[in-house]
């Protein structure tokens, strides 16, 4: 894991050579870290050609998650966008490069779609946060808090999140809830309270290719509405609704989750 530091973040990221049929870049949502794409990635290449890898897995951390260092004062997005598009910038993706991101990871896939610079020839936002932030109340900002010092109210609240979820599975318990918490201590609500009343509506006419947003049909996190307007403000994007599925499929059903990377992206 190597560390970026622009002059408004510390970035953690990993690359992995000659790991996919094309350079992807991957954005984490809030509290997440890039171990919760690992199973969807390893289902994705099954059904990769293994003759054919010769692009690079990106995995991009949020500030305070993962590797990163704690956050020491408020999150802008469009600051954060500059870090990634930094990181990406030195990286020199190929032409026909590949983006996805789950919930906060699919709203800034956006934003660095909508870079001049960058040339993606598909991307996937999975149940992403939509053109006008969100809207959590300010007793989420004091769950957070609550959430430093405890890790049972963290498996709690992040399971609830999750359809279906398994509370005793060790990758829950060992990957899920283990990452939540350590994030949760690093940046706290920093990312909720920049995305509260965010407005986005600016950077999807600069989109030019069409993107595919999946969303899950038992997300009761973030509205539906919001992720199908995100397909009608880019030309030739389409609105998935994915059955059985809730706010985080790459977690919840890894082996459908890769199944639609592949259907998506290739």
């Amino acid at each position: 894991m190597k560390t970026w530091k622009s002059d408004n973040f510390e970035i953690a990221y990993q690359v992995f050579e000659n790991a996919a049929p094309y350079d992807l870049v991957i954005l984490n949502g809030n509290l997440a870290t890039s171990r919760w794409w690992h199973p969807s990635i390893e289902s994705a290449k099954s059904h990769w050609p293994k003759n054919n890898l010769t692009g690079k897995l990106v995995f991009l951390e949020l500030p305070g998650c993962g590797a990163s260092p704690a956050v020491t004062g408020s999150i802008e997005i469009p600051k954060l966008v500059q870090t990634y598009t930094e990181i990406l910038s030195q990286l020199k993706l190929n032409s026909n490069s590949r983006i996805m991101g789950h919930s906060t990871g699919g709203l800034l896939a956006c934003y660095l779609m909508a870079q001049s610079q960058f040339s993606f020839e598909k991307a996937l936002p999975l149940d992403p946060v939509g053109a006008h932030g969100i809207q959590f109340d300010d007793i989420v900002l004091e769950k957070y808090e609550e959430m430093k010092v405890s890790q049972e109210l963290t498996a709690a609240i992040i399971g609830f999140t999750i359809h279906c979820n398994d509370f005793q599975s060790d990758f829950f318990k060992n990957v899920i809830v283990a990452d939540t918490f350590q994030s949760v201590q690093k940046t706290g609500s920093f990312m909720i309270q920049a995305l509260r009343g965010l407005d986005s509506t600016s950077i999807y006419p600069k989109i030019k290719t069409p993107i595919t947003v999946l969303f899950g049909d038992q997300d009761i996190l973030l509205p539906r509405k919001d992720a199908e307007e995100i397909a009608t403000m880019v030309a030739g994007s389409q609105f998935v609704l994915v059955e059985g599925a809730g706010h985080c499929l790459n977690v919840e059903n890894p082996s459908k989750m890769g199944q639609l990377i592949h259907q998506y992206l290739n």
